[in-house]
């Protein structure tokens, strides 16, 4: 089970139901360990990470997905994101100065807060969904997500506990899809998956776990997709970004620092700027006087 990494579809056939698991390890691992999060928060941002990753394998877009959350609770926001290529990146902010919840559910850590799904083509328009945080959990939120968006029934399972993160899939697509009737698939399939535990939706292979479920099912597994961790930052992006404040601003941050530093909240990369790094971009006015 070492850095396995992965997501895999799978089918029943002769049915309308389709499904998905993913397991992250050190994808979820090197995520965490950029920043010192609370234990529960440490969960939650492996819950968003697995279901970003479910999520961006049934959006089928050049392009990056992102879930984001925030509220008026003691976090103040999560964000997770994934691009075409399987890679993953995940922040949160909380109030560091209160004592973080060992125990608490996404609905008391918002306060009452929402849910964002963006979906931000290479090329076309940025479109958005919202969801009111209504349930305990984040699968809850993302089971009405898809009732609301897709009217297709969904069932989402998610696990994280510090070293790996996990999740399972399953929704019901239109009834002609089917092959011949078999009335009682979907109810039968969400009820065996209901039986799984989170030590086994995190400590089992793909195979392993769907055959403890649907042995007795004709299921369809189909090839994984390797995933991981990587952040889109860079120099060159950071460079532009300060650009952007004008020169102005520039000159007089340069003047009372020496220099201007940021830092990436995704991956903790941290860059740094100085006055002739700047000058060739802004000219005479970004000169200090």
């Amino acid at each position: 089970m070492n850095n396995i990494n992965e997501i895999q579809r799978f089918s029943f056939d002769n049915t309308n139901v389709r499904g998905e698991r993913v397991l992250l390890t050190d994808a979820y691992q090197n995520i965490i360990a950029r920043k010192h999060y609370p234990k529960s928060l440490e969960k939650l941002l492996g819950e968003f990470v697995a279901a970003i990753a479910l999520l961006r394998d049934i959006v089928k877009i050049d392009g990056v997905l992102s879930l984001q959350c925030k509220g008026e609770g003691p976090l103040k926001t999560l964000m997770a994101e994934c691009d075409e290529h399987q890679t993953l990146r995940a922040i949160a902010q909380w109030d560091e100065e209160q004592a973080f919840p060992e125990v608490v559910s996404l609905k008391e850590l918002l306060a009452g807060g929402y849910l964002v799904i963006t979906i931000s083509p290479r090329n076309g328009n940025r479109y958005q969904g919202i969801v009111e945080i209504a349930g305990d959990t984040l699968a809850a939120c993302l089971e009405q997500y898809f009732f609301q968006s897709e009217q297709l029934p969904s069932r989402v399972w998610l696990a994280a506990d510090g070293t790996q993160a996990a999740g399972l899939f399953l929704q019901r697509l239109p009834a002609e899809q089917a092959k011949q009737g078999d009335e009682d698939a979907w109810d039968r399939f969400v009820h065996l998956a209901s039986t799984v535990k989170d030590e086994e939706l995190l400590g089992l292979a793909t195979e392993e776990l769907l055959h403890r479920l649907y042995h007795e099912e004709e299921l369809r597994l189909y090839d994984a997709k390797a995933m991981q961790f990587g952040c889109s930052c860079s120099r060159q992006r950071t460079f532009d970004a300060i650009v952007s404040m004008g020169a102005e601003e520039i000159r007089e941050i340069i003047s009372e620092q020496g220099s201007i530093k940021a830092e990436c909240q995704f991956c903790a990369e941290k860059y740094e700027f100085f006055k002739e790094d700047l000058d060739s971009e802004l000219g005479d006015q970004a000169h200090t006087h």
